[in-house]
């Protein structure tokens, strides 16, 4: 390997934002390139009612990657449905986890979707509550790649 190749290598592990070599976890290192975002949605939801968010992806090879966390007070299911069909509804803010940074998501969420049909694909399932437990914080558990083509969001 020639030393230019070695010296582009070197200096592309630098951080933009502190001018240091990157020894920090990609999902951190997400943050400071502007390439992360978060969208919080909190509802109280009566008995037997649901909670429905909707997640519209861009069609571009820059995949989504979702991670979530569920709290809940009673018994509740948790369902993630795949190319599901719905109208939008209200929308929910996703903010760039870099505040100083003007890039915006392109993913798109929105609670209180209409006329939903769910998508044929149920990629993740959980029933909580009632002497049930869910916690941890383990990444990977809870990490989708979403594909490109709307996904729902049900508890």
């Amino acid at each position: 390997m020639s030393l230019p190749r070695i010296t582009e290598i070197l200096e592309s592990n630098v951080d933009t934002t502190t001018s240091v070599r990157t020894f920090i976890d990609f999902a951190h290192h997400e943050i400071h390139e502007g390439d992360a975002f978060t969208a919080s949605y909190r509802a109280d939801v009566g008995n037997g009612a649901n909670l429905d968010l909707l997640i519209v992806t861009p069609n571009t090879t820059k995949w989504a990657h979702l991670t979530y966390e569920l709290d809940v007070g009673a018994e509740t299911d948790m369902l993630i449905y795949e190319a599901p069909t719905a109208t939008a509804g209200d929308a929910v803010v996703a903010y760039n986890r870099d505040r100083n940074s003007a890039t915006t998501a392109t993913v798109t969420v929105t609670s209180t979707p209409t006329g939903i049909t769910t998508g044929t694909t149920i990629i993740r399932a959980y029933h909580l509550g009632t002497g049930k437990s869910f916690g941890g914080g383990a990444r990977d558990v809870h990490e989708f790649i979403l594909k490109q083509k709307r996904s729902t969001f049900s508890g």
